[in-house]
């Protein structure tokens, strides 16, 4: 709530037609923290405009002017800021000077601002929460772009998802390590392209697949690992899905 002191008149110098009179009142001030404000005290000079008795609410109406002149500019900034805020709002009130108001010519105004302690720690922990929440934001987008690079890149191919593993056990992205077997690479890049005999291959069978009935499907899968034992490959037959048991009788 804004307190009002009484007037406090100032003696006319010889230059001055009217005279002058200060006013000094305060108030809290909203901040860009939401619930969080300023202490402010508002000093304010003013004069009649002319030798003529003012209404009742022509000084309150001044001070209003100047207090809604200042919040608004106050709450442009953080309490972690009090000064810089304090600079700007009386830079504005300097450059709108003189004011008339009901009669009342306002020739000088500034304000002073603070925080206490409690209003101060309450702002850091916002300005905190502020970062953790731009941070997560940043990690969540980081996040997106990789699977889109993921997904749009890396597992178009099995070739290039293969290369990819690869480089990125590299200690430096887009080398390959020192160790690594050149013909080696090759040949499982040249293997696992998507023009791959094999690639195709897998890929119909894939297909195939997918067009069987469960109990087909198993009974296509019992037939390739029985192939698999007889080539003598029991660890590629092992690696085979087993179907559903079939029901006896």
């Amino acid at each position: 709530m804004t307190r009002l002191w009484p007037w406090r008149r100032r003696t006319p110098s010889s230059t001055t037609a009217t005279s002058s009179w200060t006013q000094q009142f305060s108030d809290v001030v909203p901040s860009a923290d939401t619930g969080l404000g300023f202490h402010a005290e508002f000093h304010m000079e003013w004069r009649r405009e002319q030798e003529t008795s003012l209404s009742p609410t022509a000084v309150s109406e001044a001070c209003r002017a100047i207090r809604l002149q200042g919040e608004s500019v106050a709450a442009q900034h953080t309490v972690l800021r009090s000064e810089a805020a304090e600079q700007e709002v009386n830079y504005e009130l300097m450059r709108s000077l003189p004011q008339h108001v009901e009669g009342v010519e306002i020739t000088s105004a500034r304000v002073v601002l603070s925080v206490d302690v409690g209003t101060r720690l309450a702002g850091e922990r916002l300005a905190q929460m502020r970062r953790d929440i731009e941070l997560d934001a940043v990690a969540r987008s980081q996040t997106l772009a990789r699977v889109s690079f993921m997904r749009d890149e890396i597992l178009r191919s099995p070739a290039t998802a293969r290369l990819y593993m690869m480089l990125e056990n590299s200690t430096r992205f887009g080398v390959l390590p020192p160790d690594a077997d050149m013909d080696r690479v090759v040949r499982e890049v040249q293997q696992w392209r998507p023009e791959s005999r094999w690639i195709i291959v897998a890929q119909l069978l894939h297909t195939f697949v997918d067009k069987l009935s469960p109990a087909d499907a198993d009974d296509l899968l019992d037939a390739l690992r029985s192939m698999f034992l007889d080539y003598g490959e029991k660890e590629l037959a092992e690696q085979i899905p087993l179907g559903k048991p079939k029901k006896s009788g």
